[in-house]
């Protein structure tokens, strides 16, 4: 099983996480930086079995104004991983 760990602590913009998240997972050039485009990937391009890991442990103001954006995304990749496609999450604090 491959293991990808995405690592949001550095991340000081929305589109960091994307980043973030389209550099770890190689997603291809066209993936659309948003919650509904990850859905798209996680549930019908990456390869599986994968096992998922976030890290976000914010260190500064800007990153700690992210926290409601990792929600979202870390709720994008609990609902991929119940639909039983081969994807493992898990959480880091």
């Amino acid at each position: 099983m491959k293991t990808v760990v995405i690592n949001f602590t550095k991340c000081k913009y929305p589109m960091d996480l994307h980043h973030e998240i389209k550099e770890k997972l190689e997603l291809p050039e066209w993936y659309g930086n948003n919650l509904d485009a990850l859905w798209d990937m996680l549930t019908g391009f990456i390869e599986t079995p994968v096992s998922i890991t976030v890290i976000f442990k914010p260190e500064t103001k800007a990153a700690e104004a992210l926290k409601e954006n990792v929600i979202k995304i870390i709720e994008t990749f609990k609902e991929a991983a119940a639909e039983d496609n081969g994807i493992k999450f898990s959480r880091e604090p």
